[in-house]
């Protein structure tokens, strides 16, 4: 079961277990109930800042597409210098 977040009212339910859904701007958003889907439907403006969207695991910037901080398979190491390059104390 995948959680989601109801726009209208905040709560956050199950999506199999939604009691209503629609499409808006090719995202698929769940309700808790049927007045919550009526409120959205009638003002989708109202709440578009509330609505999740799955954002991409990199930025484009400038021409130069990068991993957002996180997102490395790696896990971050490529930034973490070699044993032989750490400075002794």
């Amino acid at each position: 079961m995948s959680q989601v977040k109801d726009p209208v009212c905040g709560m956050i339910i199950d999506s199999e277990d939604a009691a209503g859904s629609t499409t808006f701007e090719e995202h698929q958003i769940f309700f808790c109930s049927d007045q919550c889907r009526r409120d959205f439907e009638a003002d989708p403006g109202h709440y578009y800042d509330r609505i999740e969207r799955e954002e991409p695991a990199y930025t484009v910037k400038g021409g130069l597409t990068a991993p957002k901080f996180g997102s490395a398979g790696s896990g971050g190491l490529e930034n973490e210098p070699s044993p032989g390059l750490r400075r002794s104390r």
